[in-house]
């Protein structure tokens, strides 16, 4: 289909089901379409074959919490305030679930990562929000913390099963074993080091995507329902100095996939302008054909699919709170698509303020903070404006009671020491 014929299609779909597909620390180049060098995966670069896939997609923060919180409520970090172990959505956030439940969807949640406990306020807007039970499959070795890929399709199938046929459906699915490099052996071919873990969670998750697609097209749901996949951050293998994540706010945490596959092929579409995870509730509103939220700070992204908008990168923010673990800062960071101003909000060991020029510098290797003054003040001021902005009304909930099983899980992760 070619791509001007693109809007017309999906204003044709009416009401369709949405799919919203979270793989945790997925970083966006070690993925096949993205251009690695290894097939990681085919799944995903046939969807992006056949699809959307956008080139340049920030996360909002490296940290789960404040990231799908953004994510869901497409409310900047500085706008939800989110930035501790006890914090949480408020009963006065607006979610993307709620806004899909109150126009006649079904809201289905399947997700595996503590720190998105309904106990957080999560779970707003969701019909069914499940957190499965066990520790993964017996196909991936013991050690494994969070609930693993094929207790999240056994719970997918059950909820697609039962599901009322006469009303779409919204479905959130969050996969953790990127997150803890756990994959069974028969996918553990990329090397014996992290590396090569890394990977091989990427292929097993790839292959859950293959069944993830089979169950909505076993529903019968096949031909009306929009998948879009992306990730709540990156992971750091050594880029500045880092390796994991929810340590800075820096782009190899924060560049993660973003990839729409359709229920109809159309030509592939690429699409090179920055945007944000922040964008992805008001885009699949938009396809729904349902209203935007007003508190909605990011913006659809269908214009830029089918050329009606003039296309400059959109300017992303990310922040991370409380010092997770001994050598992360209390971060904040703009980007413009070109230039990366990042400044430390607290005294730490690290330097106050670095500025990077991404045509030149990709990596985010050198610091032109004292080269470049000039730039480093307007980003400078850019970044004061937007933490000058007061945070939304009653989204913060602050000193949740964190459910005593997760936080047991959380501080075997390292969390909560």
């Amino acid at each position: 289909m070619p791509r001007e014929e693109l809007r017309g299609r999906i204003e044709s779909l009416d009401s369709p089901n949405l799919v919203l597909i979270v793989i945790d620390t997925l970083r966006a180049d070690w993925t096949t379409p993205y251009g690695h060098e290894l097939d990681t995966t085919p799944e995903l670069a046939q969807w992006a074959a056949r699809g959307v896939l956008f080139e340049r997609n920030r996360a909002q923060s490296s940290w789960t919490k404040i990231s799908m919180a953004s994510m869901l409520t497409s409310l900047w970090p500085q706008s939800h305030a989110i930035k501790k172990y006890g914090d949480g959505l408020g009963t006065g956030a607006l979610t993307l679930a709620e806004v899909l439940q109150q126009a006649g969807y079904e809201t289905y949640g399947v997700q595996t990562n503590g720190w998105l406990h309904q106990t957080f306020g999560f779970h707003q807007g969701f019909d069914r929000y499940v957190f499965p039970s066990g520790r993964g499959a017996a196909r991936i070795p013991s050690g494994t913390v969070w609930p693993h890929a094929d207790r999240v399709l056994e719970e997918t199938r059950r909820l697609l099963e039962a599901r009322p046929a006469d009303r779409p459906f919204f479905l959130y699915l969050h996969f953790m074993d990127v997150h803890e490099y756990a994959a069974p052996n028969e996918f553990k071919t990329f090397g014996s080091d992290g590396r090569g873990a890394y990977l091989a969670a990427i292929r097993w998750l790839d292959d859950a995507l293959l069944r993830v697609r089979k169950e909505v097209e076993r529903a019968g749901a096949g031909d009306d329902t929009v998948i879009l996949l992306t990730s709540d951050h990156g992971e750091a293998f050594g880029e500045n100095g880092k390796s994991g994540h929810a340590l800075n706010v820096l782009t190899a945490v924060l560049n993660v996939p973003l990839v729409i596959r359709f229920p109809f092929e159309t030509e592939p579409i690429r699409v090179h302008t920055q945007v944000r995870n922040l964008d992805i509730a008001p885009t699949l509103l938009e396809i729904a054909g349902v209203p935007v939220a007003e508190s909605f700070e990011g913006r659809s992204l269908l214009p830029l699919l089918t050329g009606s908008e003039v296309a400059p990168d959109r300017t992303s923010y990310a922040g991370l709170g409380l010092p997770l673990f001994p050598d992360a800062s209390v971060q904040e960071s703009v980007n413009t698509g070109t230039w990366t101003l990042a400044r430390n909000v607290e005294p730490d060991p690290f330097p106050g303020e670095q500025l990077f020029d991404r045509t030149v510098d990709p990596g985010e290797d050198v610091d032109l903070i004292d080269r470049e003054p000039e730039e480093a003040a307007r980003m400078r001021a850019v970044l004061d404006a937007y933490l000058s902005r007061a945070p939304a009304r009653g989204v913060l909930a602050e000193e949740v009671r964190i459910d005593p099983e997760i936080a047991k899980k959380l501080r075997a992760l390292g969390y909560m020491q």
